[in-house]
């Protein structure tokens, strides 16, 4: 039975040796990493070896939970995956809400599941409880992750079962294939393309046990000032009406969204992609996930045209800016479709819709021609060309084989020039914010410890109305590492970011005291978040990652924007890596952690542990 938000234990499983242990989980580390990401960090660093690549055997894949999950905190669906990324090779996280697995796992009596080896056959791993099973999945195999989901729910007799699951794209190696929950998505990082290596097609789980707080007063206290705070919001009912498409509008304001991949800033197609637009065309339901009192999630219904009659997930804000706008596509109505399309055959829409976007620029250039594609001419706004290289990117077939392996690679197997316009860091795709106009965001994509993720530590509140400045380099150093910390602290937690409809840094905190009884400051929370960034930096430098990488492309640093609110600007990278390596303690010159900060944050022991 669990108690003060955790339940001590981990499963481990050896898909090799088909073996199955349950190990503790000590206090110390959970008090000093917190859970979720935190964890992961720890034990990655511990575990990961610098021999091992993304897809080898001996790579592990982490699930993990934090200390909220399964309680009533609202924001706090989530589990995190952990795997060294097949994009980069550098440590990736990924997040998902949505079927609930994370609040069952914990049910079942867990706080982690880390998964090695590789399976002789397709396999799934079903969690009842104490009862663990590694099951035959060759029935499941080349089917969609909703025809898997289903078909696991039937077979085990019980459609309230949380499944995750990965599609076609995973078991075929996709590089940025994700994982899916539901309508839901741990997508970026590749982590479905690990789980694909692993010959691991499942997880279900079902739980039957519950979770408990340390201080069953406060929490309830910190409940209702939590759940007051969210009724006054005055942004919710906005989030509410509109979900995450209600960003596009502030983004296309600012020149921010991405237009035919990051070339551009205005776009003649945007109505069709506007929040309103979003909402009349498609919404019919709204979709929360475990616990949370703000809808953000969509259920669809296209009306008419060619996908007449689907319903289908309402399309997140980074889908549209990466499927819709920076491809070129200004109808709502084929985004949602290959949104769909993403989902089934677990594709990541940002890097998809980057890899796209890039295709076209190149094949435009004449880099490719209709020999390479398939006999396809490749152009921005087509959504027969969209829908056709996402069926041809999840399959490996033909010309989709090379799209698969991303932007970077894709890049250097073209070569003349187009790594100009790969628009990526560390070979992970940009997400939809075009740091020409955000530069913010720009340091973030640099230092991001996967490479460019937005949800590192967004910029845009902090620079559009906090900073008032998103053109210069101004205070970025700074500004980076403060949200780099509170995203770091919510993926630990874990809380959803869109907490901050409710919830500051201190309410955070204050429910998370509630739950553990460890009563952690701000300051030691500050200390929590530095030290599990600057690890997750330790395990890239362990991996030959340096100053070097912490960079963007060419595009971004020499190509003035040309057109919109940022009209004539660039990225300042030079002058914001500094600072930022100044506010982290990092060395200015190598970008490596100073050892002064390695010891005061308690990493001298573990960084000096040999692996």
């Amino acid at each position: 039975m669990a108690s003060n938000g955790y339940t001590g234990k981990i499963l481990r499983i050896d898909l090799t040796g088909q073996t199955v242990a349950i190990e503790s989980l000590d206090e110390r580390v959970l008090r000093s990493y917190l859970g979720g990401r935190g964890i992961g960090a720890y034990l990655a660093y511990r575990e990961l070896k610098p021999s091992f690549g993304p897809f080898s055997p001996g790579s592990s894949l982490y699930f993990i939970t934090g200390p909220l999950q399964g309680t009533l905190a609202p924001f706090a669906p989530k589990f995190v995956m952990i795997n060294k990324s097949p994009l980069s090779g550098s440590l990736s996280r990924s997040l998902c809400g949505g079927g609930g697995f994370g609040p069952e796992l914990k049910y079942a009596g867990y706080d982690a599941v880390i998964i090695k080896g590789k399976a002789a056959k397709p396999v799934y791993l079903w969690i009842d409880d104490s009862r663990v099973q590694i099951r035959d999945a060759q029935a499941h195999w080349g089917k969609t992750t909703g025809e898997t989901q289903a078909g696991i729910q039937k077979e085990l007799g019980d459609p309230s079962i949380k499944v995750i699951t990965i599609g076609p794209a995973g078991e075929k190696l996709v590089r940025y294939s994700g994982v899916i929950v539901g309508s839901r998505a741990a997508a970026r990082g590749g982590a479905g393309a690990v789980m694909g290596s692993k010959n691991l097609k499942a997880i279900a789980v079902r739980g039957t046990g519950g979770v408990y707080a340390a201080d069953l007063g406060q929490f309830r206290e910190r409940l209702e000032e939590t759940y007051a705070a969210i009724g006054e919001n005055p942004a919710v009912p906005a989030r509410r009406e509109l979900g995450t498409p209600g960003t596009l509008a502030v983004t296309y304001g600012s020149g921010v969204l991405p237009v035919m991949n990051f070339s551009r800033a205005t776009f003649d197609g945007i109505q069709g992609l506007m929040p309103e637009t979003v909402r009349d065309t498609l919404y019919i339901h709204n979709e929360s996930c475990f616990g949370c009192p703000l809808p953000c999630g969509k259920t669809g219904l296209i009306r008419e045209g060619p996908y007449q009659g689907m319903v289908l997930p309402g399309p997140q804000y980074e889908t549209i800016g990466l499927l819709g706008s920076n491809c070129g596509i200004g109808d709502i109505r084929v985004v949602a479709q290959a949104n769909y399309l993403c989902n089934e055959y677990g594709l990541d829409t940002i890097s998809t819709g980057s890899v796209i976007a890039f295709a076209i620029e190149c094949y435009q250039r004449g880099l490719v021609t209709k020999r390479d594609t398939d006999g396809l001419e490749l152009k921005f706004g087509d959504g027969e060309i969209l829908m056709a290289l996402i069926e041809k990117i999840a399959r490996r077939d033909g010309f989709g084989d090379l799209l698969a392996e991303g932007t970077k690679r894709v890049s250097e197997a073209v070569g003349r020039e187009s790594s100009r316009f790969a628009m990526h860091s560390k070979g992970q795709d940009f997400a939809a914010y075009d740091p020409r106009a955000l530069v913010g965001m720009g340091l973030l994509y640099a230092t991001a410890t996967p490479g460019a993720n937005h949800s590192f530590g967004p910029t845009l509140t902090a620079e559009r109305v906090g900073l008032k400045d998103m053109l210069t380099h101004r205070e970025k150093g700074r500004i980076n590492r403060i949200e780099q910390n509170r995203y770091c602290l919510q993926d630990s937690m874990i809380f959803c970011s869109f907490s901050r409809f409710g919830m500051d840094d201190l309410q955070r905190l204050r429910l998370t005291n509630a739950v553990t009884g460890w009563n952690y400051s701000d300051g030691e929370a500050t200390t929590i978040a530095d030290r599990i960034y600057t690890l997750e930096r330790l395990f890239n430098i362990r991996e030959g990652f340096s100053k070097k990488d912490d960079a963007l492309p060419w595009r971004c640093l020499n190509e003035p924007m040309p057109d919109g609110p940022a009209q004539g600007n660039t990225v300042p990278l030079g002058p914001m890596l500094t600072d930022y390596y100044r506010e982290r303690g990092w060395n200015e010159r190598t970008g490596a952690p100073e050892q002064e900060t390695i010891e005061k944050l308690g990493l001298a022991e573990l960084a000096g542990e040999s692996v």
